[in-house]
């Protein structure tokens, strides 16, 4: 019985898991460098880490969109990986590389000229508007070094090279700390500039980042065979494809990405203190969840190649099996979450309101987790590994612009409600998403090939 509804074939979670833990790994050490920037800029107060926090949203949109141009051709990537098509990945390759550079210098001259005009947006504090100016002005240099080589790493992901990862981004890590600590605080000579030392300390390690992964492409990777040459001078004729895939996924994450700034909007608008505790509890929560981040990469390749293979029925079964475990381990973790609450937050200097506040969000947090990850490895793994593109719009900003959002300012500009139950509503779309994900999966209609 369950042979007939679950892939258990010997290997298959080891292959799955062997490119699970390379993608945790860089969510670990990507959300490594988020937590010690909050850690450090908690030793200057609230408004530190409150402009810090406001004046990042700008990338992180810009950083949603990088992935969509990403997860765009990574559909198509897995598919002809399964072919063993590699002249159609290089095109790919290029396109989305294109796209997301393209991107990062629209954001870089809008966050670069306009700061001030952005955080106006997102919190009525002058002190918090002058200290995030500051801090995404600088920031918006780091802007096109990061889209290049983040995008380049997520499209080697679709044919299954994810070690290179570990290491961009492991030593990353211990470059962004050291000059963070450098520039925050003043250490070994230079000078000591606050927020603004820590967006200074974030550009150098994206240039870093950049230098390495174009070594990487230039003298080690052979199994594609990608160079910087052929990225404008390669001629495609998967654009359309491209296009036809990418622009769903794109016009998802932006759209998912403007609606979680929206969300951002208001928790700024409620209060400083919110701010503070949102931002902690959110880099808290996605550090506990970078394996069920990593089970949706590792199961949107799985399932691209096999689909690409021309195997309908195992990847069906294949499907069932990893949304099975990732809400089992979206259990597990949400379960650690509320075991570990108090001396998580004894790490971070904020004031006793903030902590509160943050103690709740995480409490709500760690409840919700198992349907956080099912509906995580349903759109980014499932869905998007399957081809079902325009279903995983759907299901993904339907769901947080008809309830999540609508729900967050009626119940904090009209009903007036506490900030816990401000939050725990706008993340009341993961109910109606586990609903509609379970009865698309259980339809099959969600396998497509998309590739030529």
């Amino acid at each position: 019985m369950l042979r007939r509804h679950f892939y258990l074939r010997k290997g298959f979670l080891r292959g799955v898991l062997a490119i699970t833990l390379p993608i945790a790994m860089q969510n670990v050490i990507s959300l490594g460098v988020n937590l010690m920037d909050t850690v450090m800029l908690g030793q200057l107060g609230d408004i530190a880490i409150t402009a810090a926090n406001l004046g990042g949203q700008p990338f992180s949109i810009l950083n949603i969109f990088g992935f969509g141009f990403a997860s765009g051709a990574t559909v198509l990537v897995s598919q002809y990986w399964g072919k063993g098509d590699t002249e159609s990945i290089c095109q790919l390759f290029s396109l989305s590389l294109r796209s997301a550079a393209a991107a990062a210098a629209v954001f870089t001259v809008v966050c670069a000229s306009a700061p001030q005009l952005i955080l106006r947006l997102y919190s009525a504090d002058p002190a918090v508007i002058e200290a995030g100016a500051q801090y995404l002005r600088v920031l918006s240099g780091s802007f096109i070094l990061f889209s290049f080589s983040n995008c380049y790493i997520m499209c080697l992901r679709g044919v299954e090279q994810v070690k290179i990862s570990i290491f961009v981004y492991g030593t990353s890590f211990f470059v962004n700390v050291f000059f963070n600590w450098c520039f925050i605080f003043g250490n070994l000579g230079m000078p000591a500039l606050g927020v603004r030392g820590a967006a200074i300390g974030t550009v150098i390690a994206r240039a870093y980042e950049c230098a390495v992964c174009v070594y990487y492409m230039c003298r080690i990777e052979k199994k594609i065979g990608f160079t910087p040459r052929r990225l404008f001078g390669l001629k495609t004729k998967l654009t359309g494809d491209y296009a036809r895939n990418c622009l769903p996924v794109t016009g998802n994450e932006l759209l998912w990405g403007v609606g979680l700034s929206l969300e951002s909007a208001i928790i700024g608008r409620i209060g400083s203190q919110f701010v503070a505790a949102s931002s902690i509890a959110t880099v808290v929560m996605n550090i506990l969840t970078v394996f069920i981040f990593g089970m949706a990469g590792a199961t949107a390749v799985t399932l691209g190649r096999t689909i690409g293979q021309g195997r309908r029925e195992d990847a069906a079964r294949m499907a069932n099996t990893l949304l099975a475990l990732s809400v089992v381990l979206g259990a597990c973790l949400g379960g650690i979450m509320l075991l570990f609450r108090t001396p998580v937050l004894a790490l971070f200097s904020v004031s006793a309101g903030a902590r509160d506040i943050a103690y709740q969000l995480l409490t709500i947090l760690g409840l919700l987790a198992p349907l956080q990850a099912f509906s995580c490895n349903l759109l980014v793994g499932v869905l998007r590994g399957g081809g079902d593109v325009k279903t995983n719009f759907v299901l993904d900003c339907g769901t947080m612009w008809v309830i999540a959002i609508p729900m967050g300012l009626l119940s904090a500009f009209v009903w007036g409600l506490e900030p816990a139950l401000v939050f725990l509503l706008m993340r009341s779309d993961y109910i109606v998403k586990f609903v509609l994900g379970l009865a698309r999966v259980k339809s099959g209609k969600w396998i497509r090939i998309v590739t030529r």
